[in-house]
């Protein structure tokens, strides 16, 4: 019985039977797919050679590089900060920018603000879609220099014991709300979310 057989790559249709239909069709595909293939090939050294070309040209153009020497220079911190992070005989706290970002007491309440602000709404959104991943992820980044930043405000406060107490309470909702979303659980992730911006506010409403 004669059948009619179609190869995948040129379409062409092959007659045969039984076993010798099936070699000659593979024979056939084998045949379409070699001067494709030895295109392909040619090509590719062609690029290859093209492109050895090209860096061998460069090559010899190249512009040698100029070294300057700078250890004769006075740092300037005035016209250029970044000669305040290579001076090895400053505190590193300084060389940092930690000492600057913490000498001014209302730009520490605005960042730790901004904190207590996207874990409101960013943090809260992400529970509420039960994106837990995302929810993880922010909560980290705004815990990320609010551990420093709240110390700050407790030393410069006339009742350190209660600030370190109040700073205390809102980690605690902050390690419950983290507990929560790692568990996956909504409600208790919104309550402690909830909690921990309360906490926050008081905080803040103390510092200030």
């Amino acid at each position: 019985m004669q059948s009619m057989m179609l190869t995948r790559k040129s379409g062409a249709a092959l007659v045969g039977s039984g076993r010798g239909a099936s070699a000659r069709s593979v024979v056939v595909r084998a045949q379409a797919q070699e001067p494709t293939s030895s295109r392909r090939q040619m090509l590719g050294f062609a690029g290859l050679a093209a492109g050895l070309l090209v860096g061998a040209n460069q090559s010899a153009h190249a512009i040698g590089i100029e070294l300057i020497d700078d250890k004769s220079k006075k740092l300037d911190y005035n016209n250029n900060i970044a000669d305040q992070a290579r001076d090895v005989d400053l505190d590193n706290n300084l060389r940092t920018g930690r000492t600057q970002a913490r000498a001014d007491k209302q730009f520490v309440v605005s960042r730790v603000a901004e904190n207590k602000k996207r874990i409101e709404t960013d943090v809260k959104g992400y529970i509420d879609s039960k994106a837990w991943y995302f929810a993880t992820q922010e909560l980290r980044r705004q815990l990320g220099n609010m551990s420093l930043d709240m110390n700050t405000l407790v030393a410069a406060s006339s009742d350190k014991k209660q600030g370190a107490a109040l700073k205390k309470d809102f980690f605690t909702a902050v390690d419950n709300m983290d507990f929560a979303i790692k568990k996956k659980d909504q409600a208790k992730a919104l309550k402690y979310q909830e909690e921990s911006v309360a906490k926050l506010g008081e905080f803040i409403a103390f510092a200030t």
